[in-house]
């Protein structure tokens, strides 16, 4: 069975939900395409546990957004060995999903992922997973706005890091009041974020890539300082953050010397 492609996500057909009467197309609510959503996986491969199937579609929807990854032979091979436990018809409906959850999220800057693994209690409360609903994150992230406004005045742009980021809720949060004071999250937020859980971590980091937000994405432990995944957004490509961020570096580090020559 052939593997899950980005290419063909795009080009499959959301769920056909026909109209009362002809009306014009537009753009899915985030509330109408998290029902669609949930709707939709409800009914996909229902042989099989909720969280598994969950899991497997976010394993497969990252591996195909890791710039660095989708053409190795180990990834390939892994999204491989998931799309065989499925029917065609199931991996045909996982498509659909995708292109829901890119309508949700062009329609909105906000935590699409998080508030659906909340709504189908997805979470592992062993592991204290309870994802802050978006409002609050904004309330938040509207409170720090003012100091980071300055610092995206003084420097060009600003660093973020999420060391138990979850679906990555903080970093979205900012990036919309980015949005709403006419700065560009593209172009002036860097995020680092954290989690222990492969699973939501790779949800950080679906997020961040389908939002456009330059973010490098770690499965690992904050505490220990152990990793087990390093990812990068492709917009941290397009958008040569590993020069800016090196340039960053000599530069703090010449501050730094020239501060020790002066004292």
């Amino acid at each position: 069975m052939s593997q899950l492609s980005f290419e063909s996500l795009f080009l499959a057909e959301l769920p056909a939900v026909p109209p009362a009467e002809p009306a014009p197309a537009r753009m899915m609510s985030p509330a109408e395409a998290r029902k669609q959503f949930a709707r939709v996986f409800r009914h996909t491969a229902p042989n099989m546990r909720r969280s598994e199937v969950f899991r497997d579609f976010i394993t497969l929807a990252a591996s195909e957004l890791d710039m660095a990854r989708i053409r190795t032979p180990e990834n390939i091979e892994s999204s491989r060995r998931i799309c065989d436990r499925y029917q065609p018809s199931d991996l045909d409906v996982m498509k659909q999903l995708f292109c829901l959850m890119v309508e949700g999220l062009a329609g909105e800057i906000h935590d699409f992922l998080g508030s659906l693994y909340m709504e189908q209690e997805l979470g592992a409360d062993e592991m204290g997973q309870y994802f802050s609903p978006s409002c609050i994150s904004r309330l938040m992230a509207g409170i720090l706005m003012p100091g980071a406004q300055e610092t995206i005045k003084r420097d060009g742009w600003m660093a973020l890091d999420e060391p138990a980021c979850g679906s990555a809720g903080m970093v979205i949060a900012f990036a919309y009041w980015m949005v709403e004071a006419g700065l560009n999250p593209s172009e002036q937020l860097y995020a680092t974020c954290t989690d222990i859980d492969p699973m939501v971590a790779d949800m950080a980091f679906i997020q961040l890539a389908l939002l456009g937000i330059p973010a490098k994405v770690v499965t690992g432990n904050t505490l220990t300082l152990q990793a087990s995944r390093v990812r990068y957004t492709p917009v941290y490509y397009f958008n040569a953050w590993h020069e800016r961020l090196a340039f960053r570096e000599r530069f703090d580090a010449m501050k730094k010397f020239l501060a020790s020559v002066v004292t």
